[in-house]
């Protein structure tokens, strides 16, 4: 029986890592890593570079980005397309990729969607050597009005299901991108939740990280909160709330 090995890098918060003008994985490089659309600007491109030998075959899906109850959701879209959808990059040159929003609606608020390229395994590679290499590249894509917002953050902490979790909302029109988050109790002990790339949060929407144990809140005394965003440091209170 022959080995089967996969493996998938992802330029997004799911890795806590920091975004790179261009993201590579194996042969195939991606850039950019993060995209913003300004209306009334409906279009963009991604680039993707073959550094390798043999021809890379990738696959580019488009997928409608939110996120519910503290957690992320992707679905697939219908209001953005990449053309072309598959790409067969010859060694040494580029292909380009144009994403284009095909609604015809004015964009009122940030709009959020990801763009999920697969590099294909090659199936004689996966003969002779036994190897199914597959390496995924995803990326964020912001579509924002032409008034753009700010974010607004709060924070909670709470005990759901036996876990620690702190979750932000973000009641802002614009998206947050949060690194470094960390804790301090009240015995003064710096806890860290995420290092380096810990996520978005985006408009209107919350995101929960799970925390060690140690970090509880109750009453008066709320857990302290410290992390770097995009726009500045993050020093803020994560009120306690009723457990679940």
């Amino acid at each position: 029986m022959r080995a089967r090995l996969t493996a998938i890098a992802m330029t997004t918060f799911f890795l806590a890592v920091p975004e790179l003008p261009v993201a590579c994985a194996g042969s195939l490089q991606v850039a950019p890593v993060s995209i913003e659309m300004k209306a009334p600007a409906g279009a963009s491109i991604l680039m993707l570079h073959n550094s390798g030998k043999a021809v890379v075959k990738a696959q580019i899906r488009v997928f409608r980005w939110s996120q519910t109850g503290g957690q992320e959701k992707l679905e697939p879209a219908t209001d953005m397309v990449a053309s072309p959808p598959m790409a067969a990059v010859v060694p040494g040159k580029d292909s380009t990729i144009r994403l284009v929003r095909m609604a015809k609606t004015p964009v009122m608020a940030e709009e959020t969607y990801r763009i999920i390229v697969d590099e294909l395994p090659d199936p004689a590679r996966q003969k002779t050597s036994g190897l199914d290499l597959a390496f995924r590249y995803s990326i964020p894509v912001f579509v924002m009005p032409q008034q753009a917002g700010k974010p607004d953050l709060s924070w909670s902490v709470e005990t759901r299901n036996g876990a620690t979790l702190i979750t932000a909302v973000n009641a802002g029109d614009r998206r947050i991108r949060i690194a470094d988050l960390m804790a301090v109790t009240a015995k003064g002990k710096q806890v860290p939740i995420a290092n380096g790339l810990a996520g978005y949060v985006l408009a209107r929407s919350s995101m929960s990280w799970v925390a060690p144990g140690s970090v509880q809140a109750s009453g008066n005394a709320p857990v302290l909160i410290t992390a770097h965003g995009d726009q500045g440091a993050i020093h803020a209170e994560a009120r306690a709330e009723a457990a679940q």
